[in-house]
């Protein structure tokens, strides 16, 4: 009796931690005041518990200036109106230095219903110091009725005769909506991350099939591992910072039995972390920049 009174007691408390909070992610575009012609792509993830709203912001998917931000809020449920800020940059592969980051703040009426939900309106600009920059528009439809459309979309791709199966298989827009969530690095991109930490922990590991690819791993210029194969076993490195710029250079030796050197990446300070796919040829690389503030 008492193993089950503990096993209801449990479903309860399950029960009860799934309806207090609540997962969205939302995709679409941003458009700056000045510029009709001009589209930036967003996506917005974010939990929202009691009101409050944590996450995070993706702008520039996969661009060349693609930035990540923490965002916090409220959702009144009531009255509808979600409010959210860009507070903090977790990294950017944008030249731009981070005093000229221009950050959205929104405040609007939202059905956050998980299916249907859009999200649209105009959001003000902020610089870190509070001061404005450049406003503009919102536009993001809820992920759940994107898959929908791009499922019936890709149906009709593969069904069709006039398509041949390498494009189907290249252009599957399910692949490619998929792709917009792994944050990669390619070659000669420079990726800066920001922390206060004064160590960081940097995982590497292959979460695909192993193929024997080879990296080194240079911190600034200073061989940290040299022709290391990836596997699926987590290879972990500590490293001091010091303030200001930490670089750190990821070169691929070889591309395994498989096309391209892929290696996922897991960066880990004392508040956060930070999830990467390097994606490399032979001899390409890329480097990561990790700024201690």
């Amino acid at each position: 009796m008492k193993i089950l009174k503990n096993f209801f007691f449990f479903l309860t408390f399950i029960s009860y931690i799934s309806h207090s909070q609540t997962n969205h992610e939302f995709y679409g575009a941003i458009k700056l005041k000045g510029d009709d012609k001009k589209m930036i792509t967003y996506r917005l993830v974010f939990a929202e518990k009691n009101g409050l709203i944590k996450g995070y912001s993706v702008t520039d998917l996969d661009g060349s200036h693609e930035t990540k931000n923490l965002i916090s809020g409220s959702y009144d449920k009531k009255n509808k109106i979600f409010t959210f800020k860009e507070d903090d940059i977790l990294y950017t592969k944008s030249k731009f230095s981070e005093d000229s980051f221009c950050f959205v703040n929104f405040t609007g009426k939202v059905k956050l219903i998980e299916k249907t939900s859009k999200l649209e309106g105009e959001f003000k600009g902020l610089f870190n110091n509070k001061t404005k920059c450049i406003d503009g528009t919102l536009t993001l439809i809820g992920s759940d009725k994107i898959f929908n459309l791009v499922t019936k979309v890709n149906k009709k791709i593969q069904k069709s005769k006039k398509i041949d199966e390498t494009s189907k298989e290249k252009y599957n827009p399910i692949k490619i909506l998929d792709s917009l969530k792994i944050n990669k690095i390619t070659k000669d991109e420079d990726l800066i991350v920001f922390t206060k930490s004064t160590k960081v922990t940097v995982s590497f590991y292959d979460d695909a099939q192993e193929d024997g690819d080879i990296i080194n791993i240079l911190q600034n210029n200073q061989y940290v591992l040299r022709n290391y194969k990836i596997t699926k076993n987590k290879k972990n490195i500590t490293l001091d910072l010091v303030k200001g710029e930490n670089e750190f250079t990821i070169e691929a030796v070889n591309e395994g039995s498989i096309s391209h050197c892929t290696a996922r990446i897991e960066i880990i300070d004392e508040e956060r972390s930070f999830d990467l796919l390097a994606i490399l040829k032979k001899d390409d690389k890329a480097k990561i920049s990790i700024m201690k503030r």
